[in-house]
């Protein structure tokens, strides 16, 4: 019996993992079926096992680089995560937190909730070990964000000038005609007009300012656009099929170059986790201006959950709000009122 089956070739993986090589017969692979001669032919180097705990795919982690010698031995890493992840990273009894540890052969220690401290710690013997823990952590902390209402949005806001103007006008029309199911409340409130360019969850002040530095970030997208974005507002449309029985109109967005940095701006936010999940699963913006919204009716009211429009788009369909600049876009928190009655604002990119 061959040597090669009693004592086969062993490779050695990390984590002191040690495999068997398959050597393929020379029947099953060999001159055969390559072809060539014993001597011409490449060696075979059997079944490799992808590395797992490689550092190679940690290099878009900026957390990575921050990886440290620890003083007691091996290596530590201290990172920021929102508080309201801690009850998903540790699961019930222990069990998420405990796993990671087992599957990375780390320890890590999560802040209780009366802690000042929001910086979760992972400590391993090795580096690759540390950075497994970080993916992992990193991996859970997107999904349970996905699985979240948003909290900010990026907005451009047009309550002024011109198209505010009109549509007051459109607004005192439409109420004028007394049409079936149509009531002031369903109006956004002219001082929130604005365009919506993305959605995010930020749980924090630090994950707001991490979002505000992603957002000054994108300055070097408007390099090769015009500013400011000249934005035209003309017609209204409805967000589904059915007139009968819908739940927003808006009115329609001609802006190319806002559309461009909207556009940069969704896919650069979806690579930092921070999007909700709506913007995770699009790649453009569909620039709109909200004009009526069913949400906006009181809750307490049994109010039905759409409203006719049929006889909105047959007599304002075309309708002109006229056009204005956008010179800066603002992160602002949802369900929020500023001192001038807009969105409360977080942050502002000017140009």
């Amino acid at each position: 019996m061959s040597r090669e089956v009693l004592e086969p070739p062993v490779l050695g993986m990390s984590q002191n993992r040690r495999y068997r090589v398959n050597v393929v017969h020379e029947d099953f692979g060999g001159d055969k079926w390559n072809g060539g001669n014993k001597q011409g032919r490449s060696v075979s180097k059997g079944y490799e096992e992808p590395d797992l705990y490689g550092e190679d795919d940690d290099e878009e982690d900026p957390d990575a680089a921050k990886i440290e010698d620890n003083v007691s031995g091996g290596y530590k890493l201290s990172f920021h995560v929102s508080k309201s992840f801690y009850g998903g990273l540790i699961g019930a009894k222990g069990s998420t937190k405990h796993r990671i540890e087992e599957e990375t052969r780390s320890e890590i220690y999560i802040p209780r909730q009366h802690e000042s401290s929001s910086n979760v710690t992972i400590k391993a013997k090795e580096r690759s070990q540390v950075c497994a823990a970080l993916r992992q952590i990193r991996s859970l902390v997107g999904s349970l964000r996905r699985k979240m209402r948003p909290t900010h949005f990026l907005a451009v806001p047009l309550n002024f000038g011109e198209v505010q103007n009109r549509f007051l006008e459109l607004k005192t029309s439409i109420l004028e005609a007394q049409l079936p199911g149509i009531d002031t409340e369903l109006f956004t409130p002219e001082i929130c007009i604005h365009l919506t360019l993305g959605v995010y969850v930020l749980l924090d002040d630090d994950e707001r300012k991490k979002a505000l530095e992603e957002l000054e970030s994108c300055r070097s997208m408007l390099a090769d656009l015009a500013t400011p974005f000249e934005m035209k507002v003309k017609g209204l449309e409805i967000m589904n099929d059915d007139p009968s029985s819908t739940r927003i109109v808006y009115g329609c967005i001609e802006a190319p170059e806002l559309q461009k940095f909207a556009d940069r701006c969704l896919a650069h936010f979806q690579t930092t986790g921070f999007s909700a999940s709506d913007n995770n699963d699009r790649n453009s913006i569909k620039l709109h201006m909200t004009v009526l919204n069913n949400r906006y009716r009181k809750k307490e009211f049994k109010c039905p959950n759409s409203f006719d429009a049929r006889e909105i788009l047959k007599r304002f369909g075309d309708f002109d709000f006229g056009s204005a600049k956008c010179s800066a876009v603002h992160l602002c928190a949802l369900q929020s009122s500023g001192t001038d009655g807009f969105y409360k604002i977080s942050g502002s990119l000017e140009f």
